[in-house]
């Protein structure tokens, strides 16, 4: 487990609402996509679900999954300009140590065994991809620039239409 603490600052002028891509896939030697290796072995911990962020779990696959920050991200200066973690652990899953495959070769009176691990020799990625749109006419925004339907209330609080 590795400590991954992650959240999003607005260093901006203007207020926004932030919408955050996760990525997690694996790569061989020559940073080229594995795609038959599980990117669900990747295990980002994902914290301040339904308090503070939303998932969209219409747009989740095994790869990708996207979260909203439910509240106006204010510009520095103007109020709270930094959104609680969304992320705060990363993990391994330790079932890649027993996916293997195993191959016999017998050659006279010797048998040789060679186990080759599938995850041997891979690196996993994790890339978060943060979008902004303004505070003004947030709705209209967020369909034109994402092609997702919100809504926002009177308090500010964004939520998903569904």
């Amino acid at each position: 487990a590795y400590q991954e603490q992650l959240n999003v600052y607005n260093s901006g002028v203007i207020n926004e609402y932030v919408r955050v891509s996760i990525h997690k896939y694996w790569v061989d030697s020559e940073g080229e996509k594995i795609r038959t290796l599980s990117p669900e072995l990747i295990g980002l911990n994902l914290v301040n679900l339904g308090t503070d962020w939303i998932e969209d779990e219409g747009a989740r696959t095994n790869e990708r999954t996207v979260l909203y920050y439910n509240k106006l991200l204010y510009a520095q200066g103007q109020g709270t300009s930094e959104t609680p973690l969304f992320a705060d652990s990363l993990v391994i899953d330790d079932s890649i140590a027993k996916k293997v495959s195993q191959e016999t070769q017998t050659n006279g009176n010797y048998t040789t065994i060679v186990t080759t691990y599938d995850y041997d020799g891979v690196s996993f990625r994790v890339e978060v991809e943060v979008d902004a749109v303004q505070e003004h006419n947030a709705e209209d925004a967020v369909w034109s620039a994402w092609g997702k339907r919100i809504s926002v209330g009177e308090d500010g609080v964004l939520s998903l239409v569904e």
